[in-house]
């Protein structure tokens, strides 16, 4: 038994056939069904039922593949780790992919960490909505995100950040307080949403549609702009309440009734693939995240 046997029967549980999982191991699928079948023939079992169009496990193929999920798991975490023992120079460059509402003052240390070095390490730092965080992360493409964790994943790391409110507003020179409440001006004003790329909508993290029944929808690509047209009287919509506490403090944003729209609460994850090694800046970031974050 190898290690490349079990991560073959990993990705064809996960793939679900075998020509899937030889494409994404870039192997072809002859050498999949071999080092299976030998798999087999040392235990003298039967992983999968080959009677059905898609490979499926048979009652023993479950068990053990239970147990080689375990195996990987921890041979990975081994990997890592022996990776980052002997990773004792700072890394050139470091990624970290931060949703627009993050509050600046919560990821200011970071600076610190990545430019205050002997040999500076590069900060990218990449403003992205909805769940581009956490797909960058995945894929290797971020070291870190603070981002909505949009579902569990086995090889993500991550814990609470952030806990962001979003307040419904319009700005006051363009109401009358007896409009706050009144649902025909709310459906006559362009409520402004903010469009992820993919044609989801990022604001409630989910799908598009308006607050106002048959009211009107303008969609940006940057939060900054959707803060502009609101604060300028274009349109209303969900600010997050740590941006805008001054303004309602002023008088320059209104709240929007409640019978009109609610306020939406959302979390913000810090994240970082299990798989990846921490070089010291990296461990350094990834601490200083976690001081950070909120308590629950």
């Amino acid at each position: 038994m190898t290690f490349d046997q079990l991560e073959m029967l990993e990705m064809i549980v996960q793939k679900g056939s075998f020509k899937a999982a030889s494409e994404a191991l870039y192997k072809s699928q002859p050498s999949l069904s071999v080092a299976i079948k030998k798999l087999e023939e040392e235990f003298g079992i039967l992983l999968f039922n080959r009677d059905e169009y898609r490979p499926k496990l048979t009652d023993e193929g479950r068990v053990f593949f239970t147990r080689a999920k375990q195996t990987l798991a921890s041979f990975r975490l081994l990997d890592t780790t022996a990776k980052e023992l002997g990773k004792k120079v700072a890394e050139p460059t470091l990624t970290i992919v931060i949703d627009p509402l993050a509050r600046y003052e919560a990821i200011e240390g970071i600076f610190e960490e990545c430019l205050g070095q002997p040999v500076p390490t590069e900060l990218t730092l990449r403003s992205e909505i909805l769940g581009v965080g956490m797909d960058a992360v995945l894929s290797g493409e971020a070291d870190f995100a603070i981002a909505p964790k949009l579902e569990d994943h086995d090889e993500i790391e991550s814990r609470l950040f952030d806990r962001v409110t979003m307040i419904p507003v319009v700005a006051k020179k363009s109401v009358e307080l007896s409009d706050l409440g009144d649902i025909e001006y709310f459906r006559r004003r362009p409520q402004v949403f903010v469009l992820q790329n993919r044609g989801r909508e990022a604001e409630g993290r989910r799908a598009i549609q308006p607050t106002v029944s048959e009211g009107q929808m303008c969609f940006v690509t940057d939060h900054a702009m959707k803060t502009k047209l609101i604060k300028e009287g274009f349109g209303w919509g969900r600010l997050a309440l740590h941006e805008i506490a001054d303004d309602l403090k002023r008088g320059r944003l209104l709240k929007v009734k409640a019978s009109i729209a609610q306020p939406v609460t959302f979390d913000l994850h810090f994240m970082r693939c299990r798989r990846k090694p921490l070089g010291p800046v990296a461990r350094s970031v990834w601490e200083r995240l976690q001081t950070n974050a909120i308590r629950k």
